[in-house]
């Protein structure tokens, strides 16, 4: 999962000799690709969300699939739009919370003052946390409050799963342990074993 390139544009602006908006400031991770193919297809990201970017209404949030990856647009109403691609396995809910927070701090920035200049990249020496920010967010689990607990709920139940396997594998019995178990009634502990007379199935109860 990562997010490779992502750009803010200055909302319903014009780029000279373009087809859309003037990119505000831009960054891009395509490490993942060949040396000699990331000057083409950082050019295809610019021309496809430059492209998607001019359609996109005040706070709206949309998606637009392109080949292996997905083109998520937030146009915010500070008069921004943000766009970023990502592989179809990053979680979209976490790429419009990228989106959401390259807003934010873009605007904070830059105190909402947005450049006049129509030129691409105008405002990237203000906005230098672009980059980091991009880093930060390759990890969904690390940049996403809720997915990261709903992965460390996930890992839990596999130490929890593990670590019985292990106490029966260390010859201890399931019976043995009920019986020990101080978390279980008395009434309790005989209700298990008639049911296991009578139902070997509730032998794992």
């Amino acid at each position: 999962m990562k997010v490779v390139y992502s750009c803010v544009y200055a909302t319903a602006s014009t780029a000279p000799g373009k087809d859309g908006p003037v990119i505000l400031s831009s960054a891009a991770e395509l490490s993942s690709f060949g040396y000699f193919q990331r000057s083409s297809i950082k050019e295809m990201f610019v021309f496809f969300s430059r492209t998607f970017a001019k359609n996109v209404k005040a706070g709206q949030r949309t998606s637009v699939k392109h080949e292996a990856f997905l083109c998520h647009m937030y146009c915010s109403p500070g008069g921004i739009t943000a766009c970023c691609f990502a592989d179809a396995e990053y979680p979209s809910r976490v790429a419009f919370g990228y989106l959401s927070k390259l807003c934010e701090d873009f605007t904070q920035a830059t105190g909402g003052r947005l450049a006049s200049s129509d030129e691409d990249g105008c405002m990237d020496a203000a906005f230098p946390a672009h980059a980091s920010l991009l880093t930060q967010f390759q990890d969904p689990a690390q940049a996403d409050q809720l997915t990261r607990i709903m992965n460390e709920l996930e890992e839990t139940k596999v130490v929890l799963h593990d670590t019985i396997e292990a106490a029966l594998e260390r010859g201890q019995k399931i019976d043995t342990l009920i019986e020990k178990s101080n978390d279980l009634s008395g009434s309790s502990k005989m209700f298990y074993k008639t049911a296991k007379k009578q139902n070997q199935c509730c032998s794992y109860m």
